[in-house]
């Protein structure tokens, strides 16, 4: 099938449409060609347009007196089919939702907590990078046991780091952790109004 030959004949696509709309819409199989003529407002013959439907199998044809008498067939429809659905993959329309959709993860006191003192400690000692020994030690500066607060603040942390807020690394036994700039940017914005600057 020339493909590009058939699509540039707009008066072709047009009555098959009309054709495969009649038949779903179930007013008909059949059209003459007189009736599509009036109906898509033409002052010329679509003759030629209808005997490339033909021609491709994409509609059947009878001779009635003076007039034509034209139905579709399933390969026209297939065709049809396919052709609406480029139409609305090529218009590019963007759904009414786009660009307004934001998926957004409120912080908790906790993760907050952590992330505004993992910044204040790191900006103290002039690094980035602090030891998360460190970090729980100014989180609970009372507790004895350090090894349980540990383990909960490195789960804080670990979701942190989904959120590309924090960071860590080993170095040996040691962990470190830092703010990312994503976690600076939120510190700043939404948490701290601009008061850590």
């Amino acid at each position: 099938m020339r493909l590009h030959h058939l699509m540039q004949d707009r008066t072709a696509i047009r009555i098959l449409k009309m054709l495969y709309d009649n038949e779903a819409a179930k007013k008909g199989y059949s059209m003459r060609l007189s009736y599509a003529k009036n109906r898509l407002g033409m002052t010329l013959s679509p003759g030629k347009s209808v005997e490339t439907l033909s021609r491709f199998g994409l509609v059947g044809i009878d001779n009635v007196g003076n007039d034509m008498v034209m139905s579709i067939t399933n390969r026209g429809k297939e065709f049809i089919e396919v052709f609406d659905q480029l139409i609305e993959l090529f218009a590019a329309k963007k759904p009414s939702y786009a660009g307004k959709v934001k998926v957004r993860y409120e912080l908790t006191g906790q993760e907050k907590r952590i992330i505004v003192m993992a910044y204040k400690i790191g900006k103290e000692i002039g690094r980035d990078f602090i030891a998360l020994k460190t970090l729980v030690e100014e989180l609970y500066p009372l507790q004895q046991n350090q090894a349980n607060k540990t383990s909960a603040v490195s789960r804080y942390i670990s979701k942190l780091e989904e959120l590309r807020l924090m960071e860590r690394k080993k170095e040996g036994r040691n962990t470190y952790i830092r703010v990312t700039e994503n976690g600076l940017k939120t510190i700043k914005e939404q948490y701290l109004n601009g008061l850590m600057n």
